[in-house]
């Protein structure tokens, strides 16, 4: 697809390009209303004309009419010439009247009026004409009256042609404007919709890819299509991401060597503690027990700490998923059960309902990965339950993917909390200031396991009494998980 060079021209061409059709509809209207004007003025012109022709063909045919019979009646040659002089008006007012849009009646009759006056002059070409030839003389020109009187009476029909025509153009521009409006709207709403396509497409992928980068997923490369300042943009967030991933990897490197540099120091110290409790070296006093003591128990937290760091940094370097057919049931009762002293100790009760198809429901997942992801959940909430409380496990399926919740009764999570707590050694606001010791590593290790899974993790309903943690696995793994596993279980097989 085609993309100009900047988003600012690509909003620029969706107003020009939404805007064409409403400048061509305005257009058209005003290329319609232009040729009404013209049409009303040539319809005025026409109508005023045709007014003229019917006046004066009455008024000179009647004046021709009463200079014959006055010239007869009084013998005078010289009102002949009066009569010739309005023989020439009735020549112009014939003329004019063929030029207006007559129809072949109304030709006809200027025509008849036409051939009657030519044989008036041919009578009066040589003056007066005989006494026994004037009463035909006198009848012609009658006859000159009446056609020019029926004439101008068809000549008016012209001016009302003219005004239905002029109506019938009026309401057809009227009737075809909400046509091209209409047209021109939806053309325009079309466009519209199509450059906001074009413009959020690259906006939410610049979107998406921000999220991922917050979340910690920097194995995707980011790849933005659109004008060339955000596909800058979408390299520089890819530039990013190797960045953060390179500085992840230092990380995890800093922390496998330090760990391993602090354990075997730590370990002598261990020793030491321990001989010294013990009494092997000799005895000691009530004060100096009470020190081997504190060292004692010291070291034993410290070494804790490094060994889930190591655990810690083993699960973000771990090999492919090694999948398979398993069975939930099974994996949620032998975590309950490895926790159950400490629900004793503090009776907490676990209410598991699992649902009758996701009991015997199978999945394609790795056992030991998705153990460590209910159990880390679970003795989560079985930390923050207070004593007395209650840990619910529920599971069903939604389509393709198979949906557990672990819940609590215990104090919640803070909205503001529910990206973060899934961040390496971040401690929520709740275990900060209580008593709950941990390192943080937990959840972390929860959401790198469910995403190499193809699946999600996320909090339920944050900023409410009771945490609640929703795990979503496609119970069926894509063929790249499941090639990626095939190969690294066949190069187990072959190095063993």
């Amino acid at each position: 697809m085609y993309y100009p060079r900047s988003l600012t021209n690509v909003i620029l061409a969706c107003f020009v390009l939404s805007a064409v059709p409403l400048v061509v509809a305005l257009a058209e209207l005003a290329l319609g209303l232009d040729a009404l004007a013209k049409r009303s003025q040539l319809s005025v012109r026409e109508a005023e004309a045709a007014s003229t022709a019917s006046r004066e063909l009455r008024d000179v045919t009647s004046k021709m009419e009463r200079a014959i019979r006055q010239s007869i009646v009084l013998e005078d040659a010289t009102l002949i010439e009066n009569y010739r002089r309005l023989d020439t008006q009735l020549e112009q007012t014939l003329v004019r009247a063929q030029a207006l849009p007559l129809t072949e009646d109304e030709r006809n009759s200027i025509k008849q009026i036409n051939s009657t006056r030519v044989v008036l002059n041919g009578s009066l070409k040589s003056g007066l004409p005989p006494p026994e030839a004037r009463p035909k003389l006198v009848e012609a020109a009658a006859d000159l009256y009446d056609a020019s009187a029926q004439t101008a009476t068809l000549l008016t029909r012209v001016t009302e042609r003219e005004v239905l025509e002029l109506r019938t153009m009026a309401a057809k521009t009227r009737e075809n404007w909400p046509w091209f409006l209409g047209v021109a709207a939806v053309t325009a709403l079309l466009l519209a919709v199509g450059f906001s396509i074009l413009i959020a497409r690259p906006l939410r992928n610049i979107d998406r890819s921000i999220r991922r980068l917050g979340r910690g997923e920097f194995a995707d490369p980011i790849a933005i299509k659109g004008p060339r300042d955000l596909r800058s943009l979408g390299e520089r967030l890819d530039w990013l991401r190797r960045r953060l991933l390179e500085l992840e990897t230092h990380q995890s490197r800093f922390l496998r060597h330090v760990s391993h540099e602090l354990k075997t120091p730590l370990t002598a110290v261990r020793e030491g503690s321990e001989l010294l409790n013990d009494r092997i070296v000799g005895e000691m006093s009530k004060s100096q027990t009470d020190v081997v003591r504190i060292i004692r128990d010291n070291t034993v937290s410290l070494q804790r700490l490094i060994e889930d760091l190591l655990s810690y940094q083993q699960h973000r370097s771990a090999a492919p998923l090694k999948i398979e057919m398993i069975e939930l049931q099974p994996i949620v009762d032998r975590v309950v059960r490895e926790h159950r002293l400490e629900m004793l100790a503090r009776a907490i009760s676990v209410d598991t309902r699992l649902g009758s198809d996701a009991a015997s429901q199978t999945l394609d997942a790795d056992r030991e990965q998705l153990r460590v992801v209910l159990d880390n959940l679970i003795s989560n909430a079985i930390k923050y339950t207070p004593r007395g409380g209650r840990v619910r496990v529920q599971a069903a399926r939604d389509g393709d993917m198979l949906q557990i919740d672990v819940e609590d009764d215990g104090p919640g999570i803070a909205a503001d909390e529910q990206e973060r707590i899934f961040d390496s050694f971040y401690r929520g606001e709740a275990s900060t200031n209580g008593k709950i010791k941990g390192t943080g590593l937990g959840l972390a290790i929860v959401r790198e396991y469910v995403l190499a899974h193809g699946g999600s993790v996320y909090v339920v309903e944050p900023g409410k009494p009771g945490g609640k943690f929703r795990i979503r696995l496609p119970i069926r793994q894509s063929e790249r998980i499941r090639d990626s596993a095939t190969m690294t279980q066949l190069g187990e097989t072959f190095v063993s």
